[in-house]
């Protein structure tokens, strides 16, 4: 693959922005307990325009539309049994986008898996009827790994790795497809000031129940090396504010040798204080340049950032990452 060779040589791999968020603001549905999921059955042509859009922009490589596309987040939608059509459905968007815009450059993609669930109408708050065993988790993550490693995706991107029980699960999922796997971790400033597993007050408060509280946190060190076991291709950060990038970044390259990749959010509210973070693209590509600079060299963008971020983002890269910290 191309992006081995990029790897290998230290390029700049550019990677898309958000596809969810960016899915809702082009007017494709967004499902209030999967999300944007059901996009690919419902608004094809936009998802299919979204991954047009940062291919036209520059991305290296384009991520499926299955975030929340494992069989328990799609039957509190209703689609349930249609979670593998809904999958290659997704992956053949991609695929057409890629063969409409660049027929005769590498472009990579990448199948998206997290540990979404399904959520309570109205909110982000897990909704607990969907709630999978142990057993029916393992099994729907193996059932969408496999789905995008035989619909032809390129890499297996792992999103919003945020602790280590149903990640660990998600990732022996992934790496039993043999495809790479690059893994992506959200982090948070706790209150110690430590980095932690992301914290769900970086969302919108008022779609946060009046009665949520935030579970335990690992620490972002913990988080990292169990992750790191299962032999990555890449470790990242993503799904982030950009307040947290910096200091999560810090870790990450303390703990691993490999390529490193950044995406963070262009909106998110402060963790701790509940302020809104909101981030335009000249912003976001200085960010994003200065991370690069730093020695990432997988670069793109998450929730918020939208074709515009991504355009500015690839103006300002310089041609290489800076030197990574000796080891």
């Amino acid at each position: 693959m191309i992006l081995d060779e990029k790897l290998a040589v230290g390029d700049v791999i550019v990677l898309d922005g958000a596809i969810g968020s960016e899915i809702g603001r082009l007017g494709g549905k967004m499902h209030p307990v999967a999300w944007c999921g059901v996009a690919n059955v419902t608004d094809p042509d936009i998802v299919r325009q979204v991954h047009e859009a940062y291919l036209a922009a520059g991305a290296d490589v384009i991520t499926a539309n299955t975030f929340s596309n494992c069989r328990h987040v799609l039957a509190a939608a209703g689609y349930g049994d249609q979670a593998v059509a809904v999958t290659r459905r997704a992956v053949e968007l991609a695929r057409e986008a890629r063969d409409r815009v660049a027929p005769n450059r590498e472009v990579a993609i990448a199948g998206s898996l997290s540990n979404h669930v399904a959520w309570i109408p109205g909110t982000v708050a897990t909704d607990p009827q969907y709630l999978p065993t142990p057993e029916e988790e393992a099994a729907n993550y193996r059932e969408i790994a496999d789905t995008l490693a035989e619909a032809g995706c390129d890499l297996l991107l792992m999103e919003m790795m945020l602790e280590t029980e149903h990640s660990v699960r998600l990732m022996e999922a992934a790496v039993a497809t043999g495809l790479p796997v690059w893994t992506g971790m959200s982090t948070s400033r706790g209150r110690d000031g430590k980095m932690v597993g992301w914290h769900q007050g970086e969302e919108d408060p008022h779609l946060l129940p009046d009665d949520y509280e935030q579970g335990p946190t690992q620490p972002l060190e913990t988080i990292i090396d169990t992750l790191a076991a299962y032999d990555p291709q890449v470790l990242g950060i993503m799904h982030s504010s950009v307040k947290s990038m910096a200091p999560g970044l810090d870790v990450l390259f303390e703990r691993w040798r490999g390529p490193v990749m950044a995406y963070p959010e262009a909106n998110g509210y402060d963790a701790v204080t509940r302020s809104p973070l909101p981030v335009g693209p000249d912003d976001f590509a200085a960010y994003c340049r200065g991370w690069v600079e730093s020695g990432v060299q997988i670069i793109g963008g998450c929730c918020g950032t939208t074709i515009h971020h991504i355009r500015a983002m690839v103006d300002a890269l310089p041609e290489r990452p800076g030197a990574r910290p000796s080891a």
